[in-house]
């Protein structure tokens, strides 16, 4: 991306792009990101495909496990007949239980509970790097923001030191079923896995299947949001739109109803 290059010139057009952008739909794509793609799909399917109900439960969260009275971030369990989506989500793995904000008993911020390492060899250690690659190009990305709004290009680096920024990673899974759960209907008559939201964040960068299934509100209506087998798409969340005053404001999406493994 000319964003993690030299070029004034380059930087500005892709600034201007992501302005018209955040001013129009709210959704941008992220290219030539330099992040493996097919090795994520690979881990993360891998990774949903071996896990024991057993293991998801004692990685739950304490909406679906009493026994993890503290943990708000892991495993988000499906609900047989109520819920097919899961998903496990981890933060900073810099937290660790000597880091100064969880000594402090900070609110939100947690030490990551990791499944067993003999049974999932290579998934801790790849979700440890990933987080720091999309650590760096939400950096990246928010440098372009940072120009897009007329401000210098660091402007936002102090609040995403790798030593305590407060993001998170969640690893999503929609299933197949044959017997899938009564979905919501949308006021257009979409049927819909996911009902509209406005993403509580600064900024969401999303790696999709092929499968398409989100869609975002515009003044014409519900559009379709394309996929990209390469590309991440990014989105304004309301923490953006609230150091904006809304200049950039978190856009209304959903995600359509498709039962399709993804």
């Amino acid at each position: 991306s000319p964003l993690s290059g030299s070029d004034a010139d380059a930087k500005s057009r892709v600034a201007r792009e992501i302005h018209d952008a955040c001013r129009g739909s709210g959704f941008f794509y992220a290219s030539h990101h330099g992040v493996d793609v097919q090795l994520l799909q690979d881990v993360v399917n891998e990774f949903h495909r071996t896990m024991t109900d057993q293991e998801k439960y004692d990685l739950a969260i304490h909406a679906y496990n009493k026994a993890n009275p503290h943990i708000r971030n892991g495993y988000y369990m499906a609900v047989k007949g109520k819920k097919a989506v899961e998903s496990f989500c981890y933060l900073n793995p810099a937290f660790t239980d000597d880091h100064p904000m969880i000594k402090a008993g900070t609110p939100l911020h947690e030490v990551n509970r990791w499944p067993d390492e003999e049974r999932h060899p290579r998934f801790r250690s790849f979700c440890e790097s990933y987080y720091r690659q999309m650590l760096r190009l939400s950096t990246v990305i928010m440098r372009g923001l940072a120009l897009a709004l007329g401000k210098p290009e660091h402007f936002f680096d102090a609040a995403l030191a790798e030593a305590d920024t407060l993001s998170s990673v969640s690893l999503i899974r929609y299933p197949y079923l044959e017997d899938y759960p009564p979905v919501k209907t949308g006021p257009d008559g979409t049927k819909l896995s996911f009902e509209d939201h406005l993403d509580v964040s600064m900024i969401t960068v999303l790696f999709q299947t092929e499968v398409q299934n989100l869609q975002v509100e515009t003044v014409d209506g519900w559009r379709d949001l394309p996929t990209s087998g390469e590309d991440f798409l990014v989105n304004c969340g309301t923490y953006l739109g609230h150091v904006t005053n809304d200049y950039f404001p978190a856009p209304n999406h959903r995600v359509k109803f498709v039962n399709a493994e993804r």
